[in-house]
C-alpha cells in the first residue's frame, strides 16, 4: 500500500518536493488541497533534544520538537524528507494537529508551497541551545528572526490557536487559567 513507501513519513500525494528560490527544497501542492486536510504523518527516531543536536550536519536541526525535552527525527542523510522540507513562513497555510499531524489551515491551490510557522512547534529546553533563525519568508508580517519563544507571542497563540504542537498549546491554555484566577 501507499503507506509502507515511506519509512518515517506519509507525505500527502497531492503534494511534491521541488527545489524553491531562496530556501532550498520546499514542498509544493500539485493539486488543489481543502482546509483541514492531513498533509504529512510525522514520525521518526525518539530523541533527546540534545542527541539530534549532537548529529553530524544538517541532521542537527531536522526534527520536530513533540515535548520540553524530545524530537522526532532521522539519523542519517538517506531518512530525510517529509517534515524536512516544509519551509517556515510567517503567513504559514499549514498548522500542528496534535503532535503528528500537519493539516492545512485553509484552502491551498494548485502551484502553492506548502509551509507552517516553525512557532507552532519549537519550545525552550534546558535539554537544547536556542534556536535562531533568520526568517526568509519575505511576507508583511515577517517576524525577522524565528527563535524557541516565539509561542509566547500573544498575537501569535491567536492566530495559530488548534495548530500549536499539542505540548505547546497546552502550556498556552495553562498561562491563559493561571491569568484569569
Amino acid at each position: 500500500s501507499d503507506c509502507m513507501k515511506y519509512k518515517f513519513y506519509w507525505l500527502n500525494p497531492s503534494l511534491e518536493v521541488r527545489d524553491t528560490e531562496r530556501c532550498g527544497k520546499g514542498t509544493f501542492a500539485i493539486k488543489n488541497i481543502k482546509k483541514d486536510e492531513i498533509l504529512l504523518i510525522l514520525s521518526g527516531y525518539v530523541m533527546r533534544l540534545s542527541e539530534e543536536e549532537s548529529l553530524p550536519g544538517s541532521l542537527s536541526d531536522n526534527g520536530i520538537q513533540v515535548s520540553d525535552s524530545i524530537s522526532l527525527c532521522v539519523s542519517k542523510k538517506s531518512e530525510l524528507g517529509g517534515i524536512n522540507f516544509f519551509n517556515h513562513s510567517c503567513e504559514p497555510n499549514a498548522g500542528i494537529k496534535g503532535q503528528i499531524f500537519l493539516v492545512a489551515m485553509r484552502d491551498i491551490t494548485k502551484g502553492e508551497e506548502v509551509t507552517f510557522d516553525y512557532a507552532m512547534t519549537l519550545c525552550e529546553s534546558k535539554d537544547a541551545s536556542p534556536y535562531k533563525l533568520d526568517c526568509l519568508c519575505g511576507k508583511k508580517a515577517c517576524r525577522g528572526l524565528i527563535t524557541d519563544s516565539d509561542w509566547r507571542n500573544t498575537k501569535l497563540q491567536k492566530k495559530y490557536r488548534g495548530y500549536f504542537q499539542y505540548f505547546i498549546q497546552e502550556k498556552i491554555d495553562k498561562q491563559k487559567a493561571h491569568k484569569r484566577k
